[in-house]
């Protein structure tokens, strides 16, 4: 046991995971503990079109970072002096400040987005009053994310951890306080109270993001940039369809409160992928640092191994947890059904924590553009399986569309993963591939 505990405690990798992890497990922790709150203080059908919503605006803030998290990632690595990398930085952020200021302005004053929002919701909804709330989410999103992105890659740990607790503390404290006292719309003081103060964490540690950054836009650096976020940029795009193609179809074809009780079983398993997030976030810069491929693919299987172990466990854990939940009414018995989807989704989740390990490698290699040309017949795929399995299963026909599509991602970059390794290893010894 002691060698054990010796053979990890200057481990890098490990430390620096314990660091973040140390807050981030808070930060998990409470939004399961909370969760019992927040269904208390809003009605199945408010919490039901408030994840909605989020879900939409998750995905369409990944689609317009255009990828640039990718090129910050690697690039970042690849450069070795300060002054390189600085201006990496400010190159990346005027293009990203360009093209999302283009994309958002044009859809604010042509007013696209009331289409497409009687596009996504067959349930009336006062759009008109969320408009400005939903524009401020997905750009703070955008920036939270390239922020948060940047303190990983840098290793400033420190500045993850408090940026972590500030979102603990405040956002938790304040909009619980909100839904408490003011009975109006639960998803307005919701939706609109996260963001701002999202906003307000993002004057309060951007200064340390722009104060590494040097003024000199690179047309080198922003054309290597677009080359490697444009494919992933691209995916993303069609990743709208793969990820959110469950959800649009179950909203189609029942109600707020169905949306309720799936989302919140996506909630509950997704606490995996976001607990392997932070690994991966760690993860990714120490994978494109290391320029022996056997090495980072001897820890990659072994990470695999473990952390599939770990996730078996952990999930019986949340569907043990939940079940105290419901047999003491911590949580309302109307989200019970949850308990019979969360094995399907808690597999599902699974699988998408593990991908990004086999990803990683179409960064390594820089072959981004991969994503796409898997992204395309998932997709199809995605779409296919939730038109024919929602309107007869209902959520279950959209937990097993879920399941089967995302079992076929991880399998389809394995193989991806498994041919670039063969065909580098292959061109070191000049051997056919």
């Amino acid at each position: 046991m002691f060698q054990v505990f010796e053979k990890y405690k200057h481990n890098v990798l490990v430390k620096n995971y314990a660091k973040v992890f140390s807050v981030d497990i808070l930060v998990k922790l409470s939004n399961f503990i909370l969760l019992p709150v927040y269904l208390k203080l809003m009605t199945q059908e408010a919490y039901g079109l408030y994840t909605y919503i989020i879900a939409i605006i998750s995905v369409f803030s990944l689609a317009m970072n255009f990828g640039l998290y990718i090129s910050q990632s690697k690039l970042y690595q690849d450069y070795q002096n300060e002054e390189q990398r600085g201006s990496l930085l400010y190159t990346i952020n005027v293009m990203l400040l360009l093209f999302l200021s283009v994309c958002l302005l044009v859809t604010y004053l042509s007013e696209i987005d009331y289409k497409l929002v009687a596009f996504l919701f067959k349930n009336k909804i006062d759009y008109g009053s969320y408009r400005n709330s939903v524009f401020l989410a997905i750009t703070v999103t955008v920036y939270s994310f390239m922020l948060f992105n940047y303190f990983l890659t840098s290793q400033s740990l420190k500045y993850v951890q408090l940026y972590n607790l500030f979102r603990l503390v405040f956002i938790n404290g304040i909009v619980i306080s909100l839904l408490y006292f003011y009975k109006t719309d639960s998803v307005m003081i919701r939706l609109k109270f996260t963001y701002l103060l999202e906003l307000s964490f993002l004057f309060v540690f951007g200064p340390f993001y722009i104060k590494a950054m040097k003024r000199k836009f690179s047309k080198e650096m922003a054309k290597k940039s677009l080359m490697l976020a444009m494919p992933v940029m691209l995916s993303a795009v069609l990743g709208l369809v793969l990820n959110f193609s469950d959800k649009f179809f179950l909203e189609k074809n029942g109600n707020f409160k169905d949306i309720a009780v799936y989302n919140l079983g996506f909630v509950l398993a997704g606490i995996i992928p976001m607990m392997f997030m932070t690994f991966q976030n760690i993860w990714l810069p120490h994978f494109l640092k290391e320029k022996n491929i056997l090495i980072n693919k001897t820890k990659t299987f072994s990470i695999i191994l473990k952390t599939a172990v770990f996730f078996f466990f952990l999930s019986i854990l949340i569907i043990i947890t939940f079940k105290v939940f419901l047999v003491f009414k911590i949580i309302d018995l109307k989200y019970g059904e949850v308990l019979y989807l969360l094995p399907i989704l808690l597999v599902t989740q699974i699988f998408t924590a593990l991908t990004p390990l086999y990803s990683n490698y179409i960064i390594f290699f820089e072959k981004t553009f991969i994503a796409l040309f898997l992204a395309v017949p998932l997709a199809a795929m995605s779409i296919g399986l939730n038109f024919w399995l929602v309107p007869a299963y209902g959520l279950y026909g959209a937990a097993i569309s879920s399941f089967f599509v995302n079992f076929c991602y991880l399998i389809a970059y394995y193989y991806v993963a498994t041919y670039l390794l063969k065909k580098k290893m292959a061109s070191e010894v000049n051997l056919p591939v």
